[in-house]
């Protein structure tokens, strides 16, 4: 009797051994890889292969005082409790015939729709420029340029989020090169404004990033970059609204909206060093937009500096002007300051007594990475707004306001 499971078993295995097909290819033998989450097919020879990649992002945020703040009843926030799925994205690339090289990313919007996100096809024959047309999130900045699965809190600068440069474009055309220890991207795309606006014209405007290491060894690393964006709106719209480093909550107006917006000039100069596990990593930025309405161009400028320091070892990964996931450490801790004015010599201002609209932030917060592809974070977030007309002098309300924001991750 106690033989009849183990017989069970062999004829079972003599049955699926009769039965079973077999994978073949027409061509060359085909590598198949998961160690990285996701699934990827490819050629022995690399000429072809094609990947499926993606991500989750949960979020629970719970904020009070200014981010619930609506502009139209300041002198009743509210505080807020909220769930939400930040971003939901599942990506196809690959290969083709060894030169080609094409990409398509769905993700979700945020009224729950899936959208069209990068639609990429790319040339590497011109060594050592590679030449894509297609849609894609533009790099604008160093942390910008990093994966939002990687960026440092859960939240980039929101002096990022006020540049038109770190968006996404139409549709485009870009020539990049890089190597070891520099890279340079020079892109003329459309950024879809004219479009929105009715306007009778494409919004063409280029983009420019270049980064150079002058040090690269296991012990050290020094980042240096530049970015540039110049929009060409033909009389778009332009707001000012900032979550001040939160995703959720009410929106706070730097300026008002900007009409018939004619140029959109933006620059940001970054920096960052990383000595084995500690990390420090900063960039300014300006923009400049000129309106064809009097006395209405306004003048960002904003900063950010943020330290970091891996706890238990390890250090962040870099690669080609980007940082990426840890090697070999679990657990970071990081702080960040960030801050922002506003021009006050213009008519959509909303300086007070003719003052700079101040706005900033801190954020404090630790990561945690048990696996490859497995990411927790929880962060506190203050925001601030000084010279702010609708604000000052309103009784009870709030210049000032906190969020604690926790995040699950899975990357496949």
């Amino acid at each position: 009797m106690k033989l009849k499971p183990i017989a069970l078993f062999l004829g079972m295995g003599v049955f699926l051994q009769a039965n079973a097909g077999v994978v073949k290819t027409e061509g060359e033998d085909i590598i198949v890889s998961t160690k990285n989450g996701g699934l990827q097919l490819k050629t022995e020879s690399g000429d072809f292969s094609f990947k499926v990649s993606g991500k989750l992002q949960w979020d629970v945020a719970s904020y009070d005082d200014l981010y619930g703040q609506d502009t139209t009843n300041l002198a009743n926030p509210k505080d807020g409790l909220t769930s939400y799925i930040r971003r939901g994205e599942i990506k196809v690339s690959g290969k083709a015939y060894g030169l080609w090289k094409y990409g398509l990313k769905l993700k979700t919007g945020s009224d729950d729709s899936i959208d069209l996100d990068d639609a990429t096809i790319g040339y590497t024959g011109f060594k050592p420029v590679e030449v894509t047309v297609g849609r894609w999130d533009m790099d604008f900045g160093l942390e910008d340029s990093t994966s939002s699965s990687w960026i440092t809190g859960i939240e980039r600068p929101f002096v990022l989020n006020m540049m038109n440069g770190a968006g996404g474009n139409e549709y485009g055309v870009r020539a990049s090169s890089s190597a070891k220890n520099y890279t340079a991207q020079l892109a003329l795309v459309n950024t879809g404004n004219s479009e929105s606006n009715n306007s009778s014209k494409d919004s063409i405007g280029y983009s420019f990033r270049g980064t150079y290491v002058p040090i690269m060894n296991d012990e050290m690393l020094l980042h240096l970059g530049l970015s540039v964006f110049d929009g060409n709106p033909d009389n778009a719209d332009v707001d000012g609204d900032t979550r001040l480093g939160i995703k959720k909550g009410e929106k706070s107006t730097l300026f008002d909206t900007v009409n018939t917006v004619t140029s959109d000039r933006e620059y940001a100069v970054e920096a960052a060093f990383q000595m084995q596990s500690l990390k420090l990593q900063g960039e300014y930025l300006q923009r400049k937009i000129k309106s064809g309405t009097a006395s209405s161009d306004v003048k960002l400028n904003g900063y950010y500096g943020e330290i970091s320091y891996m706890l238990d070892g390890g250090k962040r990964s870099y690669k080609k002007g980007s940082f990426s996931k840890p090697k070999g450490g679990k657990w970071e801790a990081f702080a960040r300051y960030t801050a922002m004015d506003v021009d006050a010599q213009s008519a959509v201002s909303k300086g007070n007594n003719g003052k700079d609209v101040e706005a900033s932030s801190y954020t404090v917060g630790v990561n945690y990475f048990p696996t490859a592809n497995i990411r927790a974070s929880l962060n506190y977030v203050t925001g601030q707004l000084d010279n702010h007309a609708d604000i000052e002098g309103v009784a009870n309300a709030e210049d000032k306001g906190t969020a604690i924001v926790g995040r699950i991750q899975y990357v496949f």
